[in-house]
């Protein structure tokens, strides 16, 4: 993809609003695009960091292995987010990033994105309120654990898909396109992919969602009000 090409791309992204125009044109002569398939590493848990991403298109999950190869989701990334900017706690990555769909990515060479964190005040501030953010998240899923049951885990992790990802459509219902499988969505609840199958079948019979069997990643939520 050309110089040009890539700088309209960038510029179109919020996450990098507060770059001025020279620092996008830079960016776009440094950065590579890349275009993978459902499926494919973006990068490696305990792969040394050398490039900070931003997703363009599609849907990337990030995750950790523990004992057993139980694989835990830490989070899902949408369009638009960047990920793997965590380059504080060491030179190892720490979890793995994985696309569940085709994904269009952004990749910064980390000493680039090392540059423009030192020489840009609001960028260095935007990216660290954003860590701050995903302690939080971390530390709201940890109390989920802890004083939530397993459906109120489960149907607030579809209420947060709902207004992260979630189109509004006419009659005021939402369409979420979340590519998740049971298994993935009882990984980033802490749950069990029977239990994901039970709710979500108890949420169909309800009226709260509808899906169709055969495409079980798009859903169809009556309304925010209903996920409580």
């Amino acid at each position: 993809m050309i110089v040009s090409s890539k700088f309209m791309l960038l510029k179109e992204l919020k996450v990098l609003q507060s770059l001025e125009n020279e620092e996008i044109d830079s960016l776009a002569r440094v950065v590579d695009f890349h275009k993978m398939s459902k499926g494919m590493p973006i990068y490696q848990e305990n792969g040394e960091i050398e490039h900070v991403y931003i997703l363009f298109k599609g849907i990337i999950k990030l995750g950790m292995k523990t004992v057993g190869e139980r694989e835990i989701i830490r989070g899902i990334i949408h369009p638009g987010e960047i990920f793997g900017e965590n380059i504080f706690a060491g030179k190892f990555r720490k979890e793995f990033a994985v696309s569940l769909e085709e994904v269009h990515v952004f990749s910064i060479p980390l000493h680039y994105f090392q540059e423009l964190i030192q020489s840009n005040v609001d960028f260095r501030q935007q990216i660290i309120e954003m860590m701050m953010l995903n302690v939080s998240k971390l530390q709201k899923r940890i109390h989920n654990f802890m004083y939530l049951n397993a459906q109120k885990r489960i149907v607030n992790f579809l209420k947060g898909l709902t207004e992260t990802i979630g189109q509004q459509l006419a009659n005021g219902e939402y369409l979420v396109k979340h590519n998740l499988n049971h298994l993935a969505i009882a990984n980033s609840t802490d749950t069990s992919r029977q239990t994901v199958a039970r709710v979500l079948n108890e949420l169909k019979a309800n009226s709260i969602i509808s899906y169709s069997d055969r495409r079980p990643s798009r859903i169809i939520v009556k309304s925010l009000a209903s996920l409580t």
